[in-house]
């Protein structure tokens, strides 16, 4: 039992070795075949990882966005701080709150000479004399559909004495437009990979029985002396992993190359969005991913080529 187990265990590393070794061969021998196909998943890798970071900015984007969507409540010149604090507070008891900014009268000033230093608008301001602008509150929500529900609870008759005006109906505007564009963008990165992929897949499995072809006699000769359909296949499994494990090396390290040497431009260009920082906090999925798509598309292409040709 012992040897038989042995045997059985010696005859399995004699195959994979022997398998591995045919398709190591094959992926040297066949140079612009293999150059062709690993050509292709490199830029499916490519596609998918840009994907990938697409789906990160355009979630740095909408946070951004939505840090700077607020409601403006701006309360009449007689309603004293303390008054105002007290709605601030009854504010951040809600749900729905992320925070609340309180801005005097004199820091709405303040601001405003220091946005609008050297331009018209201070001209104007210096004629009026005196101080035109009214304390208010700055709020945001946790997510973007719950200013409504703030924007209710201002319009409370307790508080209709003391605001002025509650400034949200551009708000909401943005607000539709930024779910439109995120539900928008995340069906279209949905089908650009899914089509990019099966295109992927499609050249890649024509490539791959290119390569299966032109060893067409060597086949009939394995098959002609009793070779199983497995090892035939083996080595055009390995070949065409081989392939897009080279590819996802490649272009890992293509990567990593732009995303150092030109993380500044990159970040001017997506507004913002560090690519760089993207990459190091995320290089474990990022490594992950580009295996997954190489060795995938590789592995699956080779197995239906062959596939396809064993039943011709």
């Amino acid at each position: 039992m012992k040897k038989t187990g042995f045997s059985l265990c010696k005859n399995m590393i004699n195959f994979f070795r022997k398998t591995f070794k045919n398709g190591w061969d094959n992926f040297w021998r066949q140079g612009f075949l293999t150059f062709a196909t690993s050509l292709v998943i490199f830029i499916a890798v490519i596609l998918g990882t840009a994907l990938f970071f697409f789906q990160g900015g355009v979630s740095y984007l909408t946070q951004q966005l939505e840090d700077k969507i607020d409601i403006s409540v701006t309360f009449k010149s007689a309603v004293e701080r303390d008054a105002i604090l007290e709605i601030k507070d009854s504010l951040l008891t809600l749900d729905q709150v992320k925070k609340v900014d309180y801005i005097s009268s004199e820091d709405a000033y303040n601001n405003f000479i220091t946005a609008h230093e050297g331009d018209e608008y201070m001209e104007a301001l210096s004629l009026l004399g005196t101080n035109p602008f009214l304390p208010s509150l700055r709020i945001q929500t946790k997510e973007p559909s719950q200013y409504k529900e703030v924007s209710a609870y201002l319009a409370k008759d307790e508080y209709k004495d003391l605001i002025s005006e509650v400034n949200d109906y551009k708000r909401g505007v943005m607000i539709e437009k930024l779910s439109e564009l995120t539900k928008s963008v995340q069906i279209l990165g949905l089908f650009l990979t899914l089509s990019l992929s099966l295109i992927a897949v499609i050249i890649t499995f024509n490539t791959l029985r290119l390569s299966i072809y032109s060893q067409k006699e060597e086949i009939e000769i394995m098959r002609l002396v009793g070779a199983k359909n497995s090892f035939i296949r083996g080595p055009f499994l390995v070949q065409g992993g081989l392939c897009g494990f080279f590819a996802s090396i490649i272009s890992f390290m293509l990567l990593t190359i732009v995303l150092f040497a030109l993380n500044a431009q990159m970040t001017t260009l997506f507004m913002g969005f560090d690519c760089l920082a993207f990459f190091k906090s995320n290089i474990l999925t990022i490594i992950l991913l580009q295996l997954v798509v190489g060795l995938g598309l590789g592995l699956l292409s080779s197995y239906f080529a062959v596939r396809k040709y064993l039943r011709d």
